[in-house]
Order: C-alpha cells, then structure tokens, then sequence
C-alpha cells in the first residue's frame, strides 16, 4: 500500500500577492473613516453647555511624545539627523487638547515625504474644518505647514486630519506603504 502524502508532490512556495498591501492600506483607510465619524458622533451629541477644564492656549507635540495620540501612523522613526517622526499612509489623525475657541496658529513640521505629489495635494483639517494654509519643502525631505484656525466650538479635544491622495511603497519594512512623516505639531492660540 503506498502513502498517498509521499505521492503528492510538494506545492510550490506560494509568491506573496502583490496587490495585498494596497488592499490592506484602503481597508485601513475605511476604517479610519469609519472611526473619524465615530469620534464626529461623539462630539455632536456633547451638551455645547457643558465646561470643561480649562486646557492651553498653546500646544507642541513630537512624534515621539507620549501625548502624540491618533491612528493612522506608524511605529516611531528617526530621521538621519535624529529627528523623531512617524509615517502616515494616506489619513492620519491626531487628538488636540487645546483651547480652539479663540483660534490660532497651526504649525506641522514634517519629516519626510516619498512623492513631492504626496504634499502639494495634503489637505489639514481640524474637526471636519478645513485649515487653508501653505505648505513649503524645507531642505531636501524635510516640509513644513502654516495655516490658520478659525475659532471653534470648546470640546474635550479636537482631532486634526490629515489626508492626502497617493501612498508608495516605502522601506521601513516589509509592505509597508506610506505618503509623509510628521516630526511635530505646534498650535498657538
């Protein structure tokens, strides 16, 4: 009697599927999405009477923070200068606990990009408002954004967008795709 396991011959490696990462990139992307309108509900059904504890008129947050808090990004990188940043794919979010009622200044310095494209079609926003301002390439990877927040409704915090339209394959690992780095995030209101 023979095995029939021994007969069988072996399957070949299987290659891996070469559209997988950017599937798993648009399925992440929805369920950014999916949380941003979470987070949107939340807020809308807040009492707009309701105070709440007195927060700063100014902010700075580093990539490698522990108050840089959002979805969206990658694990901590570093720069050839040192410089700390982290990779977003096409949309990123960051919570902002700071005084917006007045409005202010938003600063992004950004610590790399893969496409020049991936910047010039970069749009901010903060709470589904969006942040008209310039963005400028500092350097030879390095960019900066400089826009205006008009004042906003006092909540418990606000979310700042990022979004832009492209993502490339990137070499921080193994199918990872990216678009821009953020190093920090500085806002004074």
């Amino acid at each position: 009697m023979t095995d029939p396991q021994k007969d069988t011959p072996a399957l070949p490696p299987k290659t891996p599927e070469k559209r997988f990462p950017k599937a798993a990139v648009d399925f992440i992307d929805t369920l950014l999405d999916v949380q941003r309108s979470r987070f949107e509900k939340e807020l809308a059904s807040l009492d707009p009477e309701i105070s709440w504890q007195k927060k700063p008129s100014s902010v700075d947050l580093l990539a490698e923070s522990d108050a840089f808090v959002g979805s969206g990004w990658g694990s901590l990188d570093f720069a050839k200068d040192g410089t700390g940043r982290r990779w977003m794919a096409r949309i990123g979010t960051i919570l902002l606990s700071a005084d917006l009622s007045a409005g202010g200044q938003l600063s992004l310095a950004g610590g790399g990009y893969l496409k020049r494209r991936f910047l010039s079609d970069l749009t901010v926003w903060v709470d589904d408002v969006p942040i008209d301002g310039t963005i400028r390439r500092v350097g030879i990877k390095n960019w900066t954004f400089e826009g205006k927040i008009p004042p906003l409704q006092d909540r418990p915090y606000h979310i700042v967008r990022l979004q832009t339209t492209g993502i490339r394959r990137s070499d921080l690992g193994p199918d990872t795709h990216a678009s821009i780095a953020l190093a920090g995030i500085r806002f004074n209101g």
